[in-house]
């Protein structure tokens, strides 16, 4: 598994997805595919302080693939560091 990685203004921001499953968590359910995300932020400047985590909270349907899914964490992590979200941490 490939956790993805960026530098955001003095923030390292890494995310990752995971598959929802769609009834009881059953693997072999029928239904839509469905991916959930979190994004993990961490201050580059102070490397004693725990890192942060939040779960990706999406606009409009959740991601239907692993790519949009950590997109989209990606871009929520932009947002909680820029102070245009508030968010609840893990």
């Amino acid at each position: 598994m490939t956790i993805a990685t960026i530098e955001y203004r003095g923030y390292e921001l890494r995310a990752f997805s995971h598959q929802e499953f769609p009834l009881h968590r059953d693997p072999y359910a029928k239904g839509p595919r469905r991916f959930s995300s979190v994004v993990r932020i961490e201050d580059m400047q102070r490397s004693n302080v725990n890192p942060r985590r939040y779960t990706t909270v999406y606009a409009a349907t959740d991601p239907t693939n692993a790519i949009d899914a950590i997109d989209s964490a990606m871009q929520y992590g932009k947002d909680i560091v820029d102070g245009k979200v508030q968010a609840n941490e893990l």
